[in-house]
């Protein structure tokens, strides 16, 4: 069953990294890029400031950096390095088979050595769920924005090659739990 699984995952790479173009390798590559999300958590600190007051704001940017910081960390050390599964850039097998993002001449993005949890797909889940109970009544539309956003930055590290799907399924579940958990607290703490 756990070989049936894995090959579904690695054949399931291998068809959305082949469906690259110059257009959107340059598009995902961006999504996958941290300056690249930079105008939507830019926009999402102008919304929290406009409809909280100054301080309220202040203390859910708070809480944001709380999330994400356990996010990144237990995604990167606990699971990363606990597991060791390599990326499929850095499997022998796949690896060669890959559609790899040119950095510059002759230098292609493989991403660190391990893999599984995707951090991406952890963080944009964490800060996804974390905001929406801060948005779902005054910005809906907001959160439908950010979690479409949310999956393309998922679905760039698949196509990038430096994922396998199920390294993005168990991150969104991940950081959409850890989400979860700090979007209700920050409720209960947050003072009006």
């Amino acid at each position: 069953m756990i070989d049936w699984l894995e090959h579904i995952d690695q054949e399931l790479l291998l068809w959305i990294n082949s469906k690259h173009n110059p257009f959107f390798d340059l598009v995902f590559w961006s999504l996958s890029k941290s300056v690249g999300l930079l105008p939507f958590y830019i926009l999402t600190m102008y919304y929290l400031i406009t409809d909280y007051k100054l301080k309220k704001a202040i203390y859910i940017l708070g809480f944001i950096v709380v999330c994400l910081a356990i996010t990144d960390l237990v995604s990167t050390q606990v699971f990363k390095e606990g597991i060791k599964r390599y990326r499929p850039s850095h499997h022998t097998t796949i690896g060669p088979k890959l559609h790899l993002h040119e950095e510059k001449p002759g230098v292609y993005y493989r991403g660190g050595q391990y893999g599984f949890i995707s951090s991406h797909a952890s963080n944009i889940a964490g800060f996804v769920a974390f905001i929406f109970p801060w948005f779902y009544k005054k910005r809906p539309y907001w959160i439908y924005i950010l979690s479409g956003v949310g999956l393309l930055v998922c679905y760039s590290r698949i196509y990038l090659g430096v994922h396998y799907p199920s390294d993005i399924v168990a991150g969104i579940v991940f950081g959409g739990f850890v989400g979860w958990i700090i979007g209700k607290l920050s409720l209960k703490l947050i003072p009006e």
